[in-house]
């Protein structure tokens, strides 16, 4: 069992990789090319500014409440397509190249970079979430979901005021 959700994670993390970092890269040529992404992905990317860092820890308070709700309840957020793994795929494309003209406004690196980002974080997340027992779940369910609802919700808010 462990190796068909491996090559299934494996496969999904590449194909949602692919289309949500050239959507979401497309969506900057907007309106000469269509663009495929959401424009709370854009407006998001943007706000980071091209720093690899402010891109991976945008995400990564994200990731953690996806991964609760993925061991808690089975299933994934949106915040894993729109939130994590764009900007964990611009936060890899950016740290040898801050231009964003060059990695974050690319559909073919960008494609790439998420891809490679989708397979890590999906196969992650669904081996992870499969490891834990039926009995488990029902606990989680019941504390770690509030948990990263308040993380994200109360924590991460105040945090990001702070470092502002």
């Amino acid at each position: 069992m462990f190796l068909i959700i491996l090559i299934k994670s494996l496969i999904i993390g590449a194909l949602v990789g692919v289309g949500v970092g050239a959507g979401a890269a497309r969506m900057f040529h907007a309106p000469t090319t269509q663009g495929m992404g959401a424009f709370r992905t854009l407006g998001e990317l943007n706000s980071c500014e091209g720093d690899p860092a402010s891109h991976f820890s945008f995400g990564l308070g994200f990731f953690f409440n996806a991964w609760a709700s993925s061991v808690a309840a089975g299933s994934f957020t949106q915040d894993v397509d729109h939130r994590i793994i764009p900007n964990w795929g611009a936060a890899a494309l950016m740290i040898k190249n801050r231009n964003v003209g060059e990695t974050l406004h690319d559909p073919k690196k960008m494609a790439i970079a998420c891809a490679v980002i989708g397979m890590i974080v999906v196969t992650f997340l669904n081996l992870t979430a499969s490891s834990v027992p039926e009995a488990l779940q029902v606990t989680a369910v019941k504390v770690l979901v509030p948990a990263a609802n308040l993380l994200v919700n109360i924590v991460m808010p105040v945090i990001f005021w702070l470092a502002a």
